[in-house]
């Protein structure tokens, strides 16, 4: 009895880990689509729930500021996949980062931006 046991959850582990690996190709693919601009800026950010759903958030902006393109996943399984996120397309970061305090679940924004602010601090700082 005990040997079935392991052996099915054994079983049940290795579908987990291939599925892992897929959802990790799906997050990498993502980035390096994302990330294949002449210019501008990519920051990640993630929003996790001891219980619920998790998000992760990639956002794109041009070199002003101003929001290319967002992607979002949203899910507890290794099956959620990135979908593209419209809502901010075409504002600057600090109009969006206005009203992120009304909404609800948006830290993985709020993380993304501040990466994104990171990297244009440090691009100006460069050039000084």
């Amino acid at each position: 009895m005990w040997g079935w046991f392991i052996v099915i959850f054994a079983g049940i582990w290795l579908l987990q880990i291939m599925l892992t690996k897929v959802q990790l190709k799906n997050y990498q693919a993502t980035i390096k689509k994302m990330s294949n601009r002449s210019s501008g800026y990519l920051g990640v950010g993630i929003q996790k729930q001891k219980l619920g759903i998790g998000v992760i958030a990639i956002a794109v902006t041009d070199d002003d500021g101003v929001i290319v393109e967002c992607q979002l996943m949203r899910g507890v399984t290794v099956f959620s996949r990135f979908e593209r996120f419209t809502e901010y397309d075409g504002l600057h970061m600090e109009q969006v980062k206005g009203r992120l305090d009304q909404e609800d679940g948006v830290q993985a924004f709020k993380m993304a931006f501040e990466k994104i602010e990171g990297q244009m601090e440090k691009k100006t700082n460069l050039a000084v």
